[in-house]
């Protein structure tokens, strides 16, 4: 029998509260932590974005190649807007490839947040415009604009109006650039720095000489081209192609692959003359992955 004034089994302890030294001690570890991962999940968010919107450009090119096998083998050739069709809505490239797509939201890139304007809405906003870029044969004299890349906008002010691009006939498809990046227009834009939707022909490819393109007179499409076609290039200037992934941008090709790279590496600076550098020559060789009809 146990002795008066003594406890049998075990003693129940005190409860006792966190001290203020140990609250502070606690919310610092955590912040530690936080200041860790956060940005170690910003990155893994943005990677996750990036891979979907490779995955996006990539399906796009297949759709386009798709096209091409249904249609004599050439890239889509866009309907030139004017009254007597509407002003071309919906005949644009994204359009006319969407029966191999049958998805919107392949069209928008995770990241891209934009919206269209109150002037200019035509559709479900994109974010992969068409190599529609255009150059000049200047040698031995200028001879006006030609189309030289991919995707046919069909400027009726250009040499090859209306005439579609065969795959066949590009010499470097794994060089040549099928879809970009673009997220924003330059702010002198005539669409205000906006961007149409799919149901326009306007913003639907990435023009060289295009006042859709421009910054006023100084045309931006192109990586570089701050200073328009004919004058020197500015190599941090990343014109109107997308490139927040790490200054990365996803591209797609005419063989059907895509990869990321930085928008200047898609032009060669060191092909150019003092007065053609930025590409209003093809035959400067600046248009480098966007010309589809180089040779060399």
């Amino acid at each position: 029998m146990a002795s008066a004034g003594h406890y049998t089994g075990v003693e129940m302890k005190s409860n006792r509260a966190f001290t203020l030294i140990e609250l502070l001690v606690v919310i610092a570890i955590i912040a530690i932590l936080a200041s860790i991962l956060f940005p170690v999940f910003a990155q893994a968010k943005a990677a996750a974005k990036k891979t979907a919107s490779l995955s996006n450009i990539k399906q796009l090119s297949l759709a386009s190649l798709m096209y091409g096998n249904d249609y004599d083998d050439n890239f889509c050739a866009e309907g030139y807007a004017n009254s007597a069709n509407g002003w071309g809505w919906q005949m644009t490239w994204q359009m006319e490839t969407l029966p191999y797509i049958k998805n919107y939201g392949i069209f928008l890139d995770p990241s891209d947040n934009h919206k269209g304007s109150a002037s200019w809405d035509t559709g479900p906003m994109f974010s992969y415009p068409g190599n529609g870029i255009f150059g000049g044969k200047c040698s031995p004299s200028w001879g006006g604009w030609n189309m030289v890349g991919v995707i046919q906008s069909n400027r009726g002010w250009t040499n090859n109006y209306n005439t579609p691009v065969s795959a066949t006939s590009i010499q470097f498809p794994s060089e040549t650039i099928l879809f970009a990046t673009r997220f924003k227009m330059a702010a002198a834009s005539w669409m205000q720095g906006g961007i149409d939707g799919l149901f326009s022909v306007w913003a639907a490819t990435l023009l060289n000489s295009d006042g859709i393109d421009s910054n006023g007179s100084q045309p931006a499409a192109l990586p570089g081209q701050f200073n328009g076609p004919f004058g020197p290039p500015v190599a941090t200037y990343p014109g109107s192609i997308a490139d927040n992934y790490a200054g990365q941008s996803p591209f797609a090709f005419t063989d059907g692959h895509a990869k990321s790279m930085k928008p200047i590496q898609t032009v060669n600076f060191q092909a150019g003359v003092s007065w053609n550098q930025a590409g209003g020559c093809e035959d400067s060789g600046y248009l480098y992955m966007w010309d589809a009809t180089r040779t060399k």
